[in-house]
């Protein structure tokens, strides 16, 4: 057995390097994506020194999401949601069953508990007071922050890679976004090639379904639907298919928001948008069965009624004050406007007979909502976009070989400089790097399709050929722990865990100078987050091992018996004062014995 000191107060104290050798952690990981292969082994390495197994679990993407969503991990690499969406929309999310946050919080310190975590973050969002809404974010902040579960990584700036034939391209400022409305071409054919990921290298759009998650792709859900507002630089609400707005207090103690809709609009497939197509769109999304689906998104928890005053004007009703509806209003989904021709039944669609939702895309924790409600799922991806979709080749495993999609000639603002779009699937990000040097691919967009280091590569040393961007910090890159499943439920071991990551080392090894260490769990440029949370929790190998020791011995005890860290805290600060105690008489003994007494009268010194 190895054993190492400390010295603690001038004491020296022994304990046990390998206290955790007798406990196993399941680190789950999705198979596809680049940044988590780049650190797992890192990661893995890391903890081994303090005696913790790592299982690590390679997943693909419908296994991970099974994991996520059932609890089945110890260890999970994930990402906040980045802007438009932190901290209001992620950390709602929290109390939802199919995100992965809703086990990481079961078994809180007290007294914090899951249901008042989550009554707190839906509480201050029906703060209208700014001083107020900071304080109890920041408040939020603080409680979770101490709880342990999360381990800030690295700041995420979204890469894009395009061939400098390509030119205008302006990076996002929204997460899950690939904008190549902007990109014009300078030189040759204007049909263009793009490896997109948000994550992962791509494998298939899904239906692009603007009303559904999963399987559909963000990205591709966001190049044919438009919403009311979009979601600008810096956090400014700018017009889409509203051209101006007003938020006025209800009678009801709500709110009431009246939109006035831009006229001479057409889908794709030349169906005019108004007033009546957006109300179908909201009478599915927000259905009593499929609004459950949503219970993450605010807005739908809140608004109660949309009207319309003729087919120009748009009125939604809130049935209480929530400060973040313009902002919910930029999401790529749930509420973006597909064609009244697409819904089974046209504009006579009904919400609960021919739904817009797909079959057996509610995900798992949701087949239920089916016993209620008859999907019938979309005709055809048909919006207001930039661009439109065009058609797909589907390989022999169901996925996408390519999907492509075609600039809207008819598109009420700025047009498209591409005339045709191609997303195109690779096997490994070694090919979408051969891709680009060949020229057989023009862009690799986004997280996934290339690694930090082919990035780097390519900014610095193919510079002639590539324009590499990136966006400013929108997401922050975590590991979250399951603290509802033993050994992670003990928080001393989580922070063991914390401490003994030397992150600082490997994300400088793998990213390149790309990304930068973090401490906090949401990015300071989020609304409300510039919040200087500590500790820190960083890299710190003697006090992981220490704070393993105490955690093994808690979690081996019977649980009813181990001490509590305030009650470990109190013998500590006991034992402390005892010693110095002793020190103290033992001195005064010796000064008395040397005729010196430790507190002699003092001489008057008139000199």
């Amino acid at each position: 057995m190895q054993h190492k000191f400390i010295f603690q107060g001038g004491n020296k104290q022994e304990y046990n390097t390998m206290a955790c050798k007798n406990l196993e952690i399941d680190f789950i990981v999705q198979d596809d994506n680049p940044e988590m292969a780049s650190v797992e082994g890192d990661i893995v390495a890391n903890l081994e020194k303090i005696g913790i197994k790592v299982n690590t679990q390679f997943l693909n993407n419908t296994e991970y999401r099974d994991a996520e969503v059932n609890g089945d991990y110890h260890l999970l690499f994930t990402r906040s949601w980045g802007a438009p969406y932190d901290p209001h929309s992620y950390m709602a999310s929290w109390g939802v069953p199919s995100h992965v946050e809703y086990s990481a919080i079961g078994n809180l310190q007290p007294p914090l508990t899951r249901e008042s975590l989550v009554e707190r973050i839906e509480k201050v969002q029906t703060e209208l007071d700014e001083t107020k809404i900071a304080s109890e974010w920041r408040s939020i902040m603080e409680d979770v922050h101490m709880q342990s579960l999360f381990l800030p990584l690295w700041d995420t700036r979204i890469p894009y890679v395009l061939n400098r034939r390509l030119i205008g391209f302006t990076p996002a400022s929204q997460a899950y976004s690939i904008p190549v409305q902007s990109i014009q071409v300078a030189s040759g054919s204007k049909s263009v090639t793009i490896a997109p990921g948000v994550g992962a290298l791509f494998s298939s759009t899904g239906p692009i379904n603007p009303h559904q998650y999963s399987p559909n792709a963000l990205w591709a859900q966001d190049w044919i639907y438009e919403g009311l507002v979009s979601y600008g630089q810096d956090g400014e609400i700018v017009p889409a298919l509203a051209t101006s707005w007003e938020v006025d207090p209800s009678p009801d103690g709500g709110q009431i928001a009246t939109f006035q809709l831009r006229e001479n609009v057409l889908f794709h497939d030349g169906t005019p948008f108004n007033c009546s197509a957006a109300v179908l769109n909201l009478d599915h999304v927000l259905s009593d069965v499929v609004r459950q689906r949503h219970q993450w998104f605010g807005a739908g928890k809140h608004l109660k009624s949309w009207t319309c005053n003729g087919e120009s004007e748009l009125v939604l009703e809130t049935s209480s004050p929530f400060y973040p509806l313009l902002q919910e209003l930029t999401y790529i989904r749930p509420l973006r406007f597909a064609s009244p021709s697409a819904f089974a039944e046209g504009l006579d669609s009904d919400p609960d007979l021919h739904n817009s939702c797909e079959s057996g895309d509610f995900g798992s924790k949701w087949d239920r909502l089916e016993d209620d409600v008859k999907c019938m799922g979309l005709s055809a991806p048909i919006g207001t976009g930039a661009f439109k979709f065009v058609s797909r080749n589907v390989a022999e495993d169901g996925s996408d070989d390519e999907v492509v999609f075609a600039g809207n000639d008819q598109y009420w603002g700025q047009k498209a400089g591409i005339e045709t779009l191609t997303a195109v699937q690779y096997g490994s990000v070694e090919e979408v790097e051969a891709a680009l040097m060949s020229g057989d691919l023009d862009m690799a967009m986004g997280i996934g399709p290339l690694n930090a280091k082919q990035v780097q590569e390519l900014k610095f040393r193919h510079s002639d050929m590539f324009d590499v961007r990136h966006s400013d910090v929108i997401q922050h890159s975590l590991l979250v722990f399951n603290g509802n499943k033993a050994p992670m439920d003990d928080i001393a071991v989580r922070r063991a865990v914390i401490h003994a990551i030397d992150k600082a080392t490997f994300i400088e090894e793998q990213f390149a100078g790309l990304e930068e260490p973090v401490t906090q769990l949401l990015p300071m440029s989020a609304p409300y987050c510039n919040v200087d949370l500590s500790p820190k929790w960083g890299y710190d190998l003697e006090k992981a091992e220490l704070l393993c020791s105490q955690g093994t011995l808690q979690s081996a005890a019977n649980p009813s018996e181990a001490l509590s860290g305030g009650a470990i805290a109190g013998i500590v600060i006991a034992a402390t004062v005892g010693v110095a105690l002793i020190g103290l008489v033992a001195r005064m003994i010796q000064r008395e014995r040397a005729g010196k007494p430790l507190f002699a009268p003092a001489k008057n010194d008139i000199s």
